[in-house]
């Protein structure tokens, strides 16, 4: 527990953490304030308008958008460690290594599953201000709200631990953040376009997914349905043990490798 706590005090005291968190809200809360507006300006699509509850429901599940910087959290939490030389300090409070990272993968999962929910919700409020500007505009469906806030959760929780794996195995921050923003951004979105049988069991795949949301979208004569995607549990589960899978190659590796 002390381990627990000292972990929490670093994440609480570093200015990164208070930083990433504010550019998640301002980043939840654009990509909901900005949807109405861009959907009613829609010639072509297949989101409907705005009396469509299925299109109100994409408006508050872009506030999910931040879970970049959930894992961005994560991968510092362990590669800042190396960069700044106290990884070994850190190590030798515990007998084992194995307990400091346990303490480590604790504190990053509860981390990253707050950093969402607080992301999320304030994102969503964005949505509903917005929102109040059109008249006529459906309510979400039931129960919505809560499932992407449990859903945000989750993916937050999740990523930050493989975001702490990713910073385990790649040791230099500048390279680590990088590689995990290049795979986010640019690799995983390739590969569920390229193929996109194999897209719904990829990480962005699976954040759609844990969406529900049913959207068809057509790019270069290729054609994503979402409708196709996992059901929003066996999603969830999927990108669960992607996090147990990343977790356990960071342990194997951080009690094998020389620390310095």
């Amino acid at each position: 527990m002390n381990l627990v706590k000292s972990e929490f005090l670093k994440v609480i005291y570093q200015r990164r953490t208070w930083g990433l968190l504010l550019a998640g809200i301002a980043l939840a809360v654009l990509a909901t304030s900005v949807s109405p507006w861009a959907m009613t300006r829609l010639t072509q699509g297949n989101l409907g308008s705005l009396a469509n509850p299925q299109a109100i429901d994409s408006v508050y599940a872009k506030a999910l958008g931040s879970y970049i910087f959930a894992v961005i959290i994560g991968t510092m939490m362990m590669s800042s460690e190396f960069n700044h030389h106290t990884a070994i300090a850190t190590f030798l409070v515990s007998p084992k290594r194995s307990s400091a990272y346990y303490a480590k993968l604790v504190v990053a999962a509860v981390t990253g599953a707050l950093f969402m929910v607080v992301t999320t919700g304030i994102g969503m409020i964005g949505g509903v201000i917005a929102l109040g500007y059109y008249k006529g505009a459906a309510a979400p469906t039931d129960g919505k709200i809560i499932d992407l806030l449990a859903a945000g959760a989750l993916i937050g929780a999740v990523l930050a631990v493989v975001g702490l794996a990713i910073g385990t195995l790649i040791r230099n921050q500048n390279a680590a953040v990088t590689t995990t923003l290049v795979y986010f951004f640019v690799v995983d979105r390739l590969l569920g376009v390229l193929f996109t049988d194999i897209g719904k069991y990829l990480p962005t795949g699976l954040i759609t997914s844990m969406m529900n949301l049913q959207l068809k979208v057509k790019t270069g004569g290729i054609t994503i349905d979402s409708a196709n995607y996992l059901d929003s549990l066996p999603a969830a589960g999927l990108l669960l043990l992607y996090g147990i899978v990343f977790g356990a190659i960071a342990l194997v590796t951080t009690n094998r490798r020389d620390i310095d």
